[in-house]
């Protein structure tokens, strides 16, 4: 298990928040939220303490009122989440996905093993139909003294093009790249003056994020980089393929983030000279 006061991977000042794997599946008889939920918990109990139920609430607008049985059935249980103790890790299981979500990483081995014998559990009665796989990782680039944000990226990144005639002080950019038929990678880049925080989709509920790099933070700009590469699949597969799967868009990822960053910013993270 990673150190709680430590940053995120192999790197002693590494920028990395958050990592969330997913993977959404056709949902069938033995994948049931309850019975996945069960298998996770007897398997890993000891890591999950908690688990809680996920609940759909619909918000109403207007003056046209909800018959009561549809209000109930939208009210209920869609799911069930097991969470860590100290809050850093979260694993949610509903009829045709399943979330993990963490703020403990040591590295990717020991990541991608942990998502193994989750998949382990889900496919426990047999392989399942994959629809969709995921993986995210959420950096907060938080400078050093004199810095600024951009100078960890290489020119043509994330730098403002000033087209009124001044420096943008807040700034946004998403690009999707297309995998062809591999489903696709979007990076999102957002800068400002604030302690960082994560995208507003991963925000609500999401685990805590790791206190040794919110301490970075003292004032001036920051930015967030989020990194996702998903990809579509019909195959039935097993939890040895699906791993296997995990692991290329992992590589992918690693391939993206080292393409866009500087030397001097490798060298920060690593504490090694450039």
């Amino acid at each position: 298990m990673s150190n709680h006061d430590q940053a995120l991977g192999k790197w002693p000042n590494a920028p990395l928040a958050l990592v969330l794997a997913q993977i959404r599946f056709d949902p069938e008889v033995d994948t049931e939220y309850k019975e996945v939920a069960a298998r996770l918990k007897s398997a890993l109990g000891e890591r999950f303490p908690a688990m809680k139920a996920v609940r759909q609430v619909t918000l109403v607008f207007g003056n046209a009122p909800v018959p009561a049985e549809e209000s109930k059935a939208n009210e209920g249980e869609v799911g069930r989440e097991l969470r860590s103790d100290d809050n850093r890790s979260a694993l949610r299981v509903q009829d045709g996905v399943m979330t993990y979500t963490t703020s403990l990483y040591k590295d990717s081995p020991q990541f991608l093993a942990e998502w193994r014998s989750m998949l382990d559990c889900l496919c426990a009665a047999g392989g399942v139909k994959v629809l969709r796989l995921g993986l995210r990782y959420v950096d907060f680039i938080i400078p050093n003294a004199g810095k600024v944000p951009e100078d960890y990226f290489k020119d043509g990144f994330s730098h403002s093009t000033g087209v009124l005639g001044e420096v943008a002080q807040t700034t946004f950019i998403s690009h999707e790249y297309p995998r062809g038929g591999d489903g696709a990678m979007r990076v999102q880049y957002g800068r400002g003056f604030a302690l960082p925080s994560l995208p507003p989709d991963l925000d609500d509920g999401s685990v805590q994020i790791p206190p040794a790099l919110l301490k970075k933070y003292t004032d001036g700009p920051s930015a967030v980089l989020d990194i996702d590469r998903w990809r579509v699949d019909s195959r039935r597969l097993q939890a040895e393929d699906i791993a296997g799967e995990f692991q290329r868009l992992r590589d992918d990822i690693s391939m993206a983030f080292r393409r866009i960053i500087k030397p001097e910013a490798v060298a920060e993270w690593t504490g090694q000279p450039a």
